[in-house]
């Protein structure tokens, strides 16, 4: 398919408005996309979506002004967001990204790598990267000067040839794994110290049976929600949703072998909303019912 060149009146800022019984579609919904060389794109005008896609490859995409909505990742909790302008977002493959975009800003262009690609990139250290998950508002003066070199180019009324789309794609790709490389290095301390990552423990362990809120979590460490969030995955491969909800389920166990209360009194002690709750999540996760655990010993 041949790319659309967007307008210059497209690409001014419009605020957008807020969806209100938003339908969810894929990548399919921009009409601006196609595959070059093994790596595909698609690019987003400036007015408010829904998307709802699979990421089968590696997707970065390269956020030419500021997108503020509802997101949420993998089966993580669906949060208000915004992805920062002249910033790179990186999807690793076989995750779920689903996004909600009420505010949108210029946009974003979207690049998907086929494993091809990758070999010839010989990106082996990737698999490292994509352990941690998705990475969002990655800053480096040079993703700043590519998004800015898009926004300038679109503005014009020809269009980006496909060896054009490829040095994008590429210096796009090269940047943002530069990018996410050196975050750990460049965070005071090093990231989620062994203390901090104690405190966070500690005040998840203490809160099970209340409400727990990633501001909670953070502000028992004192430290920055992205450092929490990076620091979790790091450490323990889970984002702190889920390691709340394995704490919950460890808790649920113990108390269940250990005592004969109901297993009502037990769900609700542990920080589900219901029997029913905690029956679900121990189904999905351990593959045993709650009444199995307890028999079993």
């Amino acid at each position: 398919m041949t790319l659309v060149a967007l307008s210059r009146t497209a690409l001014e800022s419009v605020p957008g408005s807020v969806i209100t019984g938003a339908r969810f579609q894929g990548l399919e919904q921009f009409p601006a996309r196609s595959t070059t060389g093994g790596i595909s794109y698609c690019i987003a005008g400036p007015t408010p979506y829904s998307l709802d896609f699979a990421t089968d490859f590696d997707v970065i995409c390269l956020l030419l002004g500021d997108i503020a909505g509802r997101t949420r990742f993998d089966d993580d909790r669906e949060c208000e967001m915004v992805f920062r302008g002249e910033t790179a977002a990186f999807h690793p493959g076989g995750g779920n990204v689903r996004v909600d975009a009420q505010r949108v800003r210029h946009g974003f262009i979207a690049f998907g790598f086929s494993p091809e690609f990758q070999e010839v990139a010989d990106d082996h250290r990737l698999s490292a990267l994509r352990r941690e998950g998705t990475r969002n508002n990655l800053r480096r003066v040079e993703i700043r000067h590519l998004a800015r070199y898009v926004r300038e180019r679109m503005r014009g009324s020809d269009r980006l040839d496909r060896l054009e789309l490829q040095s994008l794609a590429t210096l796009t790709y090269l940047h943002t794994l530069r990018s996410l490389e050196s975050r750990p290095s460049e965070r005071p301390g090093g990231g989620l110290s062994d203390a901090a990552f104690r405190l966070i423990c500690d005040h998840i362990d203490a809160e099970l049976a209340n409400e727990i809120s990633c501001e909670g979590i953070a502000a028992a460490a004192g430290l920055p929600l992205r450092v929490v969030f990076d620091g979790m995955k790091a450490r323990t491969g889970m984002s702190p949703y889920k390691y709340v909800v394995e704490r919950r389920l460890a808790r649920a166990c113990h108390l269940l072998r250990s005592t004969d209360d109901p297993i009502a009194d037990i769900a609700f002690a542990c920080g589900f909303s219901s029997q029913q709750h905690l029956t679900s999540a121990m189904s999905t996760r351990l593959g045993r019912t709650p009444l199995r655990v307890r028999r079993d010993g």
